[in-house]
């Protein structure tokens, strides 16, 4: 690394310092006039420096306590570094490198005119410390804090743990009534141009009078916004985000709004645990493999059961058919009736739960489940054998990571449903072969959403159904590496 260092021009230092720091709304820079109008420069970054340290042990004292011409002495900037700073840890450095540094840590630079050091002065803040934990994303590794509803302070969390020159932070404004403050970051030396210019794109022609969070602005980017499968993803977790952000995405985090929204996106990375990574590859592949699988059971268990016992019982071997049989005598309902029930059930006490305070709402969800259940079978509406049918399926829901794609999977269960109920076997395989036709067809900022399996990308199966060991998988996966630009 070339060493700079700074000049006895306060202009010129503020530019080499700027060309070596992050370019964003809040690296922020403060003009003094000390006594005899000598031009003094405060710079921070706003969001990792305290700013009652900065306005109360800086710029006060420089402002009201100077009673004498630091002009006349032989090192000013030693002088109010011992005689006015009231910060514990200070130094001084005219390495540009190290004030740089130092400014993406979190700590203020205070320039003088016609001085060739600066004053670093130590304000950083954790914002770690300050932060709740994660209620909705759980994870056994990593770390636990998530988003609040500042934009500076959630903008401050990525820039502590990505301390990056090339990390961009754009300011965008969205609502013509509420005018939410909101913030694109991503790496320039990462993402995809044509990705990062279409999304810009977007991001600009969104005209409405309200927008309070992510939710609603996904819908606005969103190519196919009717499709039941999410072609963004949101996060509560600021390792999340760098971890996106670093593989060539963009996040955008709105002001008000607690959850990062992540594009683009792949069909395929929905199932993929933060703790993948972390895990030794075999138990990663296998967590991997489990949730693949509970995302198939959720679609397929229900339809196929009920297509073995109005269509195809011969299938069925005779020892358990004759239990089924046995469990069913005495039932009312047809098959498919009797499925659908428990399944509308089972979404009432989910969405009840889900409405109720944590501890009461996981109460209902589980006391409830097992007392209707079990009142049910007692009163000879359902036969045990389809409420444990629908209960794996439940259960299989559980395992899918994100909680957009496990609303989509549970949907969607029920158009196959339908369709085994009209067709037999023959409407499972219409339902699935259509399911894979419309994430053939969906993309995200022109991504495709089912890559790298359509269009086939062997490099990207490194990271997909399976995971190689992390020395062989590529830091931006090849599905989100930069293209030539298009003219």
């Amino acid at each position: 690394m070339n060493t700079m260092a700074l000049t006895k021009d306060l202009e010129k230092n503020i530019a080499l310092i700027s060309s070596n720091s992050p370019a964003n709304f809040n690296f922020k820079t403060r003009e003094l006039l000390l006594k005899d109008n000598t031009k003094c420069i405060v710079l921070y970054i706003s969001g990792l420096s305290k700013k009652e340290d900065i306005e109360d042990r800086i710029i006060y004292p420089l402002l009201f306590k100077i009673d004498c011409d630091i002009n006349t002495l032989s090192s000013p900037i030693s002088y109010i570094s011992q005689r006015y700073i009231t910060i514990s840890d200070t130094k001084i450095s005219s390495d540009i490198n190290s004030i740089s540094e130092s400014l993406k840590n979190g700590e203020t630079i205070i320039l003088i005119e016609n001085e060739e050091s600066a004053v670093i002065c130590n304000t950083s803040t954790s914002n770690f410390k300050k932060v709740a934990n994660s209620k909705i994303e759980e994870t056994i590794r990593g770390e636990k804090s998530a988003f609040v509803e500042i934009l500076s302070f959630n903008i401050g969390l990525i820039q502590e743990k990505l301390k990056n020159n090339n990390l961009i932070i754009e300011k965008y404004v969205f609502g013509e009534e509420n005018n939410s403050e909101a913030a694109l970051l991503y790496m320039k030396d990462a993402i995809d141009i044509n990705t990062l210019n279409k999304l810009k794109s977007k991001l600009k022609t969104i005209k409405t009078s309200y927008i309070p969070d992510t939710g609603y602005l996904a819908q606005f980017i969103d190519k196919s916004p009717i499709s039941v499968f999410p072609q963004s993803k949101t996060t509560e977790k600021p390792d999340k985000v760098v971890s996106d952000i670093l593989q060539g995405k963009a996040a955008i985090l709105i002001n008000g709004c607690s959850y990062a929204l992540i594009l683009p996106v792949v069909y395929i990375e929905f199932f993929q645990g933060f703790e993948d990574y972390s895990n030794r590859i075999i138990l990663a592949n296998f967590d991997r493999f489990t949730r693949i699988l509970a995302a198939a059971v959720v679609v397929t268990l229900s339809p196929i059961y009920l297509v073995l016992l109005k269509y195809n019982a011969e299938l069925v071997p005779l020892d358990l058919i004759k239990i089924i049989i046995m469990s069913r005598r005495d039932i009312p309902l047809p098959p498919f009736l009797e499925i659908l029930l428990m399944e509308m059930i089972i979404e009432f006490l989910r969405e009840g739960g889900l409405r109720l305070p944590s501890i009461v709402g996981q109460t209902l969800s589980i006391v409830g489940g097992i007392i209707l259940g079990q009142a049910a079978i007692q009163a000879g509406i359902v036969s045990p054998t389809t409420l444990i049918i629908v209960a794996v399926s439940v259960i299989a829901t559980f395992l899918i990571p994100n909680y957009e794609m496990s609303l989509s999977i549970r949907l969607l269960r029920f158009y196959v449903l339908i369709l085994a109920q009209i067709l037999g076997f023959f409407g499972v395989i219409i339902g699935l072969f259509s399911i894979i036709a419309h994430l053939m067809s969906l993309e995200s900022l022109g991504t495709p959403y089912f890559s790298p399996f359509a269009p086939m990308r062997y490099k990207g199966l490194k990271d997909s159904l399976a995971r190689y060991p992390l020395k062989d998988i590529n830091r931006i996966p090849v599905i989100f590496k930069r293209r030539k630009v298009k003219k």
